[in-house]
């Protein structure tokens, strides 16, 4: 029997989280960095550095019993991090006016702490958070078993004071929906409906308000965008539409009302930030074969798009590339929100200058550029400045194009991604973003651009697997850009399809052959031109 793919609202058994201990899978190396990345363990005394840290999330997620804490010198520290589970389960019972109103002092009182020492670091900012949180919840406390309420509990009020912390230092009441193993994408439309995505693509209902209501909810999402320095944004009517690189590799997506009828929100959650192109060969998402041409493609110099709709693994498929680029090479990643995320692993990327978009404010001068506006072509004319080795802009969705363009006409193998269907859709899609953004731009003009500039492009999308019933990821396509033929003035780029997908086997297999320019590229880095031989036997290895 086909399985109903509306989700039931009242089932959440199969999310990790809600499973007992038996039923609960270790977590996944991808899940523990995100758990690592999104909090933190509680020390109010200097780290011994002979001693290894606890993360006691972690350990819960994976049903395991986590190792004592290690003792610290003061006496009133605060307990360690109560598993995410507990926490979850108590979200519908949390006094949610009295975490606000907390939050608001302890922000006061920070505020204050950071004009009287401009010095005061963030491990200290946030130690100094804990201790007056723990202050507050006590005399609130206090007061209610005087006047005779509801006293609460130890456990609730380690709940209030990470909630507290959460809203202060991460993304507060949405906090334990990223913490989830496996969620993959959440989606609000207003504050009592709540989606959370699976990484097999189901999708279930949260059922617990995120906020106190619309109003409340904006508030808090201005709250995390306003907080964020020198980058930070404002989320509001006048500024409807947000969009924000998020700590752990999410990304988030905002729009208020009036544009939207309820406040909707999109949070993103990237869990392979550290991928190789193996790593999709063991997931089945191209063959060994397909993955060693994309290796010699990088490694020759090639300028690639990554093309798919959404969810389809382009960004995923952009960062395993990246994972070829040999690391004594300097780079630069130009963005609208940072999400590649190449610059958090200097093991392969030791040299990274990462840029990202920053609006402006105000009128547009002369230039048309806002108040401190940093737009990505300007990310592009001081990378030049910085003697990088390769630009990666990532990904296209508008203006991006001009500075992915002239990205790959001025450094060697750059590469960035793109929303389109099929590869002969993303020359068009290319087109249409360079006739809109105002420089007057013929066809003609676009389409030779294409050709000049870029090498190949990569095709992604998301399929039912035969076998598993499961959604997964796949490339159906990798395709050679080459010069067309001239019709009436307009040469429209013709696509060499090298990789095709097999949708009866679902496996890639070989098309044609690349170009003779493109094989000698390949051949420089030490690629077999005989291993695209239909006889070799390797396509689908």
């Amino acid at each position: 029997m086909a399985k109903n793919p509306t989700p039931d609202p009242a089932d959440l058994s199969s999310l990790p989280l809600f499973a007992t201990p038996q039923q609960q899978r270790p977590t996944s190396a991808a899940a523990n960095h995100l758990l690592r990345a999104t909090t933190r363990v509680e020390q109010h005394a200097p780290a011994d550095p002979s001693v290894p840290a606890i993360d006691p999330l972690a350990h819960a997620v994976a049903g395991e019993t986590p190792p004592p804490p290690v003792p610290t010198t003061r006496a009133e520290a605060a307990p360690s991090r109560r598993s995410a589970a507990a926490m979850f389960e108590d979200q519908g019972r949390i006094p949610w006016d009295a975490v606000a109103e907390i939050r608001d002092a302890v922000s006061t009182i920070l505020a204050d702490a950071g004009q009287a020492d401009p010095t005061l670091t963030d491990d200290r900012r946030e130690a100094m958070a804990r201790q007056h949180t723990a202050e507050l919840i006590r005399v609130r406390a206090d007061d209610r078993t005087r006047h005779g309420e509801a006293p609460w509990s130890t456990d609730l009020q380690q709940d209030i004071a990470q909630a507290v912390f959460d809203a202060m230092f991460r993304l507060g009441r949405l906090q334990p929906l990223v913490d989830i193993e496996g969620v993959e994408n959440i989606d609000i439309v207003g504050y009592d409906n709540v989606w959370l995505t699976l990484a097999g693509g189901e999708r279930q209902k949260y059922p617990h308000p995120v906020s106190l209501n619309d109003d409340e909810l904006e508030r808090e999402i201005n709250f995390i965008a306003t907080r964020r320095g020198e980058g930070a944004r404002s989320f509001n009517a006048s500024r409807p539409s947000l969009h924000l690189d998020l700590p752990g590799g999410a990304r988030l997506a905002a729009l208020a009302r009036p544009v939207a009828d309820r406040p909707s929100i999109t949070i993103r959650i990237h869990r392979h930030v550290d991928i190789s192109l193996d790593d999709l060969v063991s997931t089945h998402t191209m063959t060994r074969l397909a993955a060693k041409f994309l290796d010699a493609a990088v490694r020759a110099g090639l300028s690639l798009v990554t093309n798919g709709f959404q969810s389809s693994g382009k960004t995923t498929l952009l960062r395993a590339l990246a994972d070829c680029i040999p690391p004594e090479e300097k780079l630069a990643t130009i963005e609208m929100e940072r999400e590649l995320y190449l610059h958090k692993n200097p093991a392969k990327h030791p040299l990274v200058i990462a840029f990202e978009y920053r609006p402006g404010e105000g009128e547009p001068g002369a230039a048309g550029e806002r108040a401190g506006e940093f737009p990505l072509i300007r990310g592009l004319e001081d990378s030049l400045r910085h003697t990088t080795d390769r630009l990666i802009v990532g990904e296209v969705r508008g203006s991006e194009i001009n500075a992915m363009l002239q990205a790959m006409q001025s450094g060697v193998g750059s590469m960035s991604t793109l929303h389109s269907q099929s590869p002969e859709d993303a020359i068009e899609r290319m087109v249409t973003l360079m006739m809109k953004d105002g420089s007057n731009a013929t066809p003609a003009y676009c389409y030779r651009q294409i050709a000049q500039n870029i090498d190949l492009i990569v095709q992604m999308a998301r399929i039912r697997d035969h076998e598993t019933g499961r959604a997964r990821r796949v490339i159906t396509a990798i395709c050679e850009i080459q010069p067309g033929e001239d019709s009436f003035g307009v040469a429209r780029p013709t696509l060499s399809k090298i990789f095709t997908f097999d949708k009866s086997t679902q496996t890639l297999e070989l098309g044609q052959l690349p170009s003779r320019e493109l094989l000698d590229k390949l051949a420089e880095v030490g690629f077999n031109e005989a291993d695209l031989s239909p006889y070799t036997g390797e396509a689908s290895a």
